[in-house]
């Protein structure tokens, strides 16, 4: 049985977080890493933070947004990524070394289905029993061919639980047009990348933004979900384009595109539940986002919200606990998005 919507935690989103009353661990563990005693959130996430520069260019792009919220780009903060013997030895070193944390993991990126090392990547994950396994992709390279097969094929024989696939509107054209790329699966490739993916028994989820100007109400959200169901998808997440400190953020086309287009959520929350089609499932509050998880029919439809700047604030409250952990190109493994900042381990060997 569905536990009732508390709409404080709707009005409020993740100014409402907190940790040992409504997060979903309510705990945090203290864990050694390589001689440091460190306090981590027990359902913490590991991102394997893919090297390969992705080949779309939204106007929204989260990759761009995260060290704009710090006030850095992108191209100032990517590190050249470490040789394949150092970045596979501390790859295992890290999964071995955070087994006692059991973290569902993320490989993200980037654009982890252009990137040569992602075989190998999930076939290290499958062999460590990593828990959860999501890949997030623009879906580009899912049929492109590596070690003999295609990526996709790789996906659904490693295990890999979901393959979120990230598309910003139904129509090919639109769609290209907000990621600026042409590289995108159209309505065919979509199918068969489907097909495989539940053939090997990964579940498909669509992510798309919420823009104004392209899905932006609760029209667009119905018109979204048919075209999702009409590929054999019954997963989809929409998302609120990320907020940050206003303060703090580097300007930049990434930012100025946000402020004038982000479509809001609460608005759209409202609409749902007054909508008899929809059931609401669950909210999780996060320390620097917000969930709703709702019912359409045979389809999980998910909404969420997102604000940097309360990351930052949860940060300095607790300084002591890490929330997330990003395993890098360069080998390292941090508590943030960023590789100069929170460097956890492992020691170079």
């Amino acid at each position: 049985m569905s536990a009732p919507l508390v709409a404080e935690w709707r009005r409020r989103k993740s100014a409402a977080f907190v940790l040992e009353g409504n997060s979903t661990a309510r705990r945090t563990l203290h864990m050694d890493l390589w001689g440091r005693s460190t306090e981590v959130y027990a359902n913490a996430n590991l991102s394997v933070y893919s090297a390969q520069k992705c080949n779309a260019s939204c106007a929204f792009c989260v990759e761009e947004l995260r060290p704009a919220s710090r006030g850095t780009s992108l191209l100032a903060q990517r590190p050249p990524p470490a040789p394949d013997d150092v970045y596979f030895d501390a790859l295992g070193r890290v999964l071995d070394t955070l087994a006692p944390l059991s973290p569902s993991v993320s490989v993200t990126g980037g654009e982890p289905s252009k990137d040569p090392r992602l075989p190998r990547v999930l076939r290290v994950l499958a062999e460590r029993g990593a828990r959860k396994r999501t890949v997030t992709t623009n879906g580009s390279g899912l049929l492109d061919e590596r070690e003999g097969r295609a990526v996709i094929d790789w996906i659904a024989s490693t295990g890999v639980a979901h393959l979120n696939i990230s598309r910003a509107h139904p129509d090919q054209a639109r769609n290209g047009r907000l990621m600026s790329y042409v590289e995108g699966p159209d309505v065919e490739a979509m199918r068969e990348i489907v097909r495989r993916a539940r053939a090997g028994g990964t579940r498909v989820r669509l992510s798309c933004v919420l823009v104004r100007g392209a899905i932006e109400d609760l029209a667009g959200v119905l018109a979204y979900l048919d075209f999702a169901r009409s590929l054999g998808i019954d997963n989809v997440i929409f998302r609120q384009l990320m907020q940050v400190d206003p303060k703090a953020v580097l300007p930049g086309p990434v930012t100025r595109f946000s402020d004038r287009r982000r479509a809001r959520l609460e608005p759209l929350l409202a609409r749902i539940s007054a909508d008899g089609r929809f059931n609401f499932v669950r909210q999780i509050v996060g320390y620097y986002y917000y969930v709703e998880v709702h019912r359409y029919g045979a389809m999980d439809v998910v909404f969420e919200e997102a604000d940097l700047a309360r990351l930052e604030d949860e940060k300095r409250r607790r300084p002591g606990v890490v929330h997330e952990l990003v395993f890098h190109p360069s080998g390292a493994l941090a508590s943030t998005w960023q590789p100069w900042d929170g460097v956890l381990g492992p020691p170079i060997q």
